[in-house]
């Protein structure tokens, strides 16, 4: 096969008090349903993993989607060394490495490494990093260039036994952003190596009245689902908790009524700024996560 050329330490004993369900029960209770509930763990990057662990669990979480890229939980040419030891410590916890957030986006020599490290660790799927257009170029030929790309993934996520997963995320140059240039060049490729992680953020800002129907075209790609909320001020996005913005429990709804019941769904909280933000974090992800809990029954 040919390849293109090829802190806050301190202030997690406050956030421990506040999360009150022990690990232990907490994972019982997650194991009760069969669609794995994760949280994305951005904005922890910096909290021992045993601890990470901990905190999770006692959310209730079956699993982690968790950046292992460029200033995540490991720098990508340190997961063959370091990656063990993180998925040992979720282990302990009964947590798996659910998605694995990269900064992929090309098969080449570094990407294989990594995913091989992920793939020795238990890993079975992966989220791509972003691609961007240039407007100042024809959009049809670069959706092409994409199209190759991802094509090229594919075959080495065969070959290597791994799912990789294209968030659809907004912006006027991201590609992904309206849904239909990502269906159109993931065409042809099989899901089972390549498919779309269905963030309902973005697509609702982008498709504020179209985003079920974008969803319902992508359905035969959709791999993952991602939840997160957001308001908008004026022309402004401002991300905010789940359920107090435009993301409603229509999308769980319709994810329970259309969506196969082992496809991930993954908590991002984009919302906790300023000072002491891992606790915060932390409590905001056991609110959030109750919320999807809620949804998803």
């Amino acid at each position: 096969m040919h390849r293109r050329q090829f802190i806050e330490r301190s202030a997690l004993t406050l956030a421990a008090s506040s999360i009150s369900l022990s690990s232990a029960s907490a994972a019982e209770e997650a194991a009760g349903t069969s669609r794995p509930r994760l949280v994305f763990t951005k904005g922890l990057e910096k909290v021992p993993f045993d601890e990470l662990a901990e905190k999770v669990a006692a959310m209730g979480a079956t699993g982690l989607e968790a950046p292992i890229r460029k200033g995540g939980h490991i720098e990508p040419e340190q997961a063959p060394d370091k990656l063990p030891e993180f998925v040992a410590a979720l282990k302990k916890q009964k947590l798996e490495l659910t998605i694995l957030t990269s900064d992929i986006t090309k098969a080449d020599k570094a990407t294989e490494t990594l995913l091989r490290a992920a793939i020795a660790q238990g890993v079975k799927r992966y989220r791509l990093g972003p691609y961007f257009y240039d407007l100042k170029k024809a959009i049809a030929p670069q959706v092409e260039e994409v199209r190759a790309k991802l094509k090229d993934l594919a075959a080495m996520n065969k070959e290597l036994g791994i799912q990789g997963q294209f968030q659809n995320h907004r912006g006027n140059n991201r590609v992904g952003s309206p849904l239909w240039d990502l269906i159109e060049a993931l065409g042809g490729i099989d899901p089972a190596q390549l498919g779309i992680a269905f963030d309902f953020a973005h697509a609702t800002v982008e498709g504020q009245n179209a985003w079920e129907l974008n969803l319902r075209r992508a359905l035969p790609h959709v791999v993952a689902v991602y939840f997160k909320d957001y308001k908008l001020e004026g022309r402004e996005w401002m991300p905010c908790p789940l359920g107090e913005g435009c993301v409603t429990d229509k999308s769980a709804a319709l994810v329970k009524q259309i969506l196969p019941a082992d496809i991930p769904a993954s908590l991002h909280v984009e919302y906790i700024e300023g000072k002491d933000t891992v606790p915060r974090t932390l409590e905001a992800m056991k609110k959030d996560l109750a919320t999807v809990k809620g949804w998803l029954g």
